[in-house]
């Protein structure tokens, strides 16, 4: 049986004010259990621990020591060990979608609106991440690509630099 992994990316809580990055508490590639502390941030004189969401391997840093964050800014990358769900998978290219077997499905079931879940490419969820773009920003329903996430990108540069414009 192989083991499946889903990236989860750890995102600043809902903050008042930016929080600086004052301790890391773990380090790339090491295994923790749920609840573990991976970091601690500091926003005025008060400490705002992050936990682990689940038990899983950090895959890696985004933030550094002494940087500043704000409300859903990416913090870091884990690897956690998905749980059976009792559910046939079928895979794509790029893609797992989770498909009841007919024996599953409810006779009387109604389908769910394909907009309620976001669905990420692999590719593009770690380009997302480099870049440090939350992708829950953008609209669910259609498989997010990494040309998805340069578009994105490209959207949220234009704001900023038209927010810059206006504030000089």
């Amino acid at each position: 049986m192989t083991i499946d992994y889903t990236t989860h990316l750890i995102c600043a809580p809902e903050l008042p004010d930016a929080a600086q990055v004052l301790l890391f508490h773990v380090k790339p590639g090491q295994h923790v259990e749920a609840d573990t502390l991976l970091l601690t941030l500091l926003l005025s004189d008060q400490e705002w621990p992050i936990l682990a969401p689940d038990a899983g391997q950090i895959a890696s840093l985004m933030v550094e020591y002494g940087d500043f964050v704000t409300t859903g800014d990416l913090l870091l990358q884990m690897e956690i060990i998905e749980k059976p769900t009792g559910s046939t998978w079928l895979v794509e290219p790029e893609l797992a979608v989770n498909e009841p077997s007919a024996a599953e499905a409810p006779a009387a079931a109604q389908p769910q609106a394909a907009t309620s879940t976001l669905q990420v490419q692999p590719a593009a969820a770690t380009l997302a991440a480099k870049l440090g773009l939350d992708l829950s920003r953008l609209p669910t329903g259609e498989t997010i690509d990494e040309d998805a996430v340069l578009e994105f990108a490209r959207q949220e540069l234009k704001k900023l630099a038209k927010l810059r414009q206006i504030l000089s």
